[in-house]
């Protein structure tokens, strides 16, 4: 059977990193969820171990608002 392994402390500073951008780009995309997808993928790299991280990231990746929403003046 093949299985990934990390360290739990590489786990921890990866969920972090990547939590923490997940929900950056969320904000800056308008997304009113973006704390709840950041817990989400923090929570999924221990739950299963990393699979879960990677399921939350692609789900991410694919609900996440392709444009950024941008304030024009209307002249």
């Amino acid at each position: 059977m093949v299985g990934i392994e990390i360290s739990g402390m590489l786990a921890v500073i990866i969920g972090l990193l990547s939590g923490g951008w997940i929900y950056v780009d969320g904000r800056q995309r308008n997304m009113e969820t973006a704390d709840m997808w950041a817990v989400g993928f923090f929570v999924g790299m221990f739950i299963p171990p990393i699979i879960g991280a990677i399921v939350v990231g692609m789900l991410y990746l694919q609900k996440r608002n392709r444009r950024r929403r941008t304030a024009r003046p209307i002249n």
